[in-house]
């Protein structure tokens, strides 16, 4: 999980011409880890990261990075690795709510 926080935190992505801030597949990845409260590896936060992040120091960048996140960031991505496009539109619907919902357990 520490590796997907810092892939959210720090990776950008590119698709075609146009950069995308974010990788709608590790956002994915993330809320599961989150949904499922999975603890990361604080070790790896401190090491492997540009900047030195804790578990709530890292959850706190993360809602900030996620406040400015728009649906078609996420559905760039996404939607073309899902069958039932229902599922994805609804997930990517409920991310922002879903987020700060998962997050609050890892900064109590």
């Amino acid at each position: 999980m520490a590796g997907k926080m810092l892939a959210c935190l720090e990776r950008s992505f590119q698709l075609g011409k146009s950069a995308i801030a974010i990788k709608g597949r590790d956002f994915y990845d993330l809320l599961w880890f989150m949904q499922q409260r999975i603890q990361p590896l604080e070790q790896k936060l401190r090491s492997d990261g540009l900047e030195t992040y804790t578990v709530q120091s890292a959850m706190l960048a993360l809602r900030e990075k996620v406040e400015l996140i728009k649906p078609g960031d996420l559905a760039t991505d996404l939607l073309p690795l899902f069958e039932q496009r229902r599922f994805i539109e609804s997930w990517i619907d409920f991310f922002h709510v879903n987020f700060e919902r998962f997050s609050a357990f890892y900064l109590d």
